[in-house]
């Protein structure tokens, strides 16, 4: 959630890479960026650092380039090929995007080349399939789930308020309902409705178990995304909220769903999402929060880019500087009203500590100030929390490095326990990661390199407890 991994900085000018991504285009430096991957199978580290720019030779010095490479291999396991890549320009910046097959794990190596053809940026993300927006085609996303031994639809229904079609898929119990049902709410970045990441898909994986335990299952493709209208770049996490309510209010529309059954399950953003339409409607007779944010969203970057960067074994001093830079940038952030002295005060941050180039430091300023980014950091999920009063379970992954539960956990269990919510549950699954994989070290590198999408213990803590909130109450 939130925060795409980096192991090189600069990390800022590459972060809008994570959202919307400007028209593809063939640029001149595609062998290039292919040249610098192999030499870093090599080990030519020496020859890697003769094509940085000055600000990445200081940012990355040959033994810091060996040890996040060595540590890299360690996690996914030997590069075996590149698969394919794509280019495009970007505020001066040519970027290629180079998806790599390592052994356990795909991984997409992003290169940034400046003007002069040097490499300014390196960037390695699990790889994520490429969503197009509005309205665009492709394969059903319920193709898989045509032989299961349930009914499953492709259904879409309107967000009248934002002018927006949201299109998802619905599946339901082959026997006679009504049914209880949920609504799933994805995560952040721009999530089709499997919310697929690193080649899981994880709703997919849910909405198959919950359907084959008798429990109706809506998801759908956040707005701007697959085949849903609107715009994703343009929408905040209250805009999200407003569709994810729309979803709720089709489903009691529906005959076959039981209208006094109806849940919410929120995975990370979800999360935050899920509390929000739950005090809007009362419709909603429960909420699964699955990695689920306790706290305001700058503790939650300052506490995922220091542990994800020691997860890959980056040094105590290299994670403490760039926190107190962190803290610096959020700071600005959360405290200039003003956008355009905003602006000028990261900007003096930008170049002077993290040695950006304008071109970068543009970029970083463009992410750090958007919409999205700006309402996430000051939004705490207390309030909302304090008000939900019907049946919640909040669950996380031990090895969560995204939404720790060591912060999180303790923080939505107080705010559950004082606005007087009798009835809920919350539970810490030991080995877990953030997608609820079974997991090493829970970075976000071995996402891909897991085999299972979502961990049956976890499938089956969430169905459980679904199914005896609906069948046992009565309602």
């Amino acid at each position: 959630m939130l925060r795409q991994y980096s192991v090189i900085i600069p990390l800022l000018a590459l972060l809008l890479l994570a959202a919307v991504r400007p028209a593809f285009s063939q640029t001149g430096n595609v062998k290039s960026a292919r040249e610098v991957i192999m030499m870093l199978d090599k080990g030519k580290y020496t020859e890697v650092i003769s094509r940085f720019d000055s600000t990445m030779t200081k940012a990355a010095p040959e033994g810091r380039l060996r040890t996040i490479w060595t540590s890299l291999i360690d996690q996914t396991g030997k590069l075996r090929q590149e698969l394919g890549d794509t280019a495009f320009r970007y505020g001066g910046y040519d970027i290629v995007i180079v998806t790599c097959k390592f052994e356990k794990s795909e991984l997409d190596v992003k290169v940034v080349f400046d003007k002069n053809s040097k490499v300014a940026g390196l960037f390695f993300a699990p790889h994520v399939e490429t969503n197009k927006e509005s309205g665009s085609g492709g394969a059903s996303p319920s193709d898989s789930l045509k032989s299961a031994p349930y009914v499953s639809k492709d259904v879409s229904f309107e967000n009248e308020k934002a002018r927006v079609t949201l299109a998802g898929t619905l599946t339901l119990p082959d026997s006679p309902g009504p049914f209880p049902a949920v609504v799933l709410i994805a995560g952040s970045g721009p999530n089709d409705r499997n919310e697929t990441v690193a080649g899981h898909k994880l709703f997919l994986a849910l909405a198959d178990y919950l359907t084959r335990h008798g429990i109706a299952v809506l998801r759908y493709d956040k707005r701007g995304v697959g085949k849903s209208t609107g715009s994703y770049a343009s929408a905040t996490t209250t805009d999200f909220a407003s569709d994810a309510l729309t979803a709720l209010n089709y489903l009691t529309t529906l005959r076959q769903i039981d209208h006094k059954e109806i849940g919410l399950v929120g995975h990370s953003e979800g999360g935050i999402i899920a509390p929000i339409v739950a005090d809007e409607s009362p419709d909603v007779a429960f909420v699964v929060l699955m990695g689920g944010p306790g706290v305001p969203g700058f503790k939650i970057i300052l506490s995922q880019l220091a542990l994800i960067d020691r997860a890959v074994g980056l040094s105590d001093s290299t994670v403490n500087a760039a926190l107190v830079v962190e803290k610096k940038l959020l700071h600005v952030i959360m405290t200039e009203k003003d956008s355009a002295k905003a602006a000028v005060r990261l900007r003096r941050i930008l170049e002077t500590e993290v040695k950006q180039t304008t071109g970068e430091a543009d970029a970083s300023i463009s992410q750090l100030l958007s919409p999205w980014y700006t309402s996430f950091l000051a939004y705490d999920p207390v309030p909302a929390l304090r008000k939900v009063k019907c049946p919640v379970l909040a669950l996380w992954g031990s090895k969560d490095l995204q939404v720790p539960p060591a912060e999180n956990m303790p923080a939505l269990e107080k705010a559950l326990k004082s606005g007087g919510n009798k009835d809920f549950k919350v539970v810490d699954i030991p080995g877990l990661n953030h997608l609820f994989q079974d997991a090493k070290t829970g970075s976000p590198l071995e996402y891909g390199s897991i085999k299972e999408s979502i961990s049956p213990r976890a499938l089956e803590v969430v169905t459980k407890w679904i199914l005896k909130e609906t069948r046992s109450k009565g309602r």
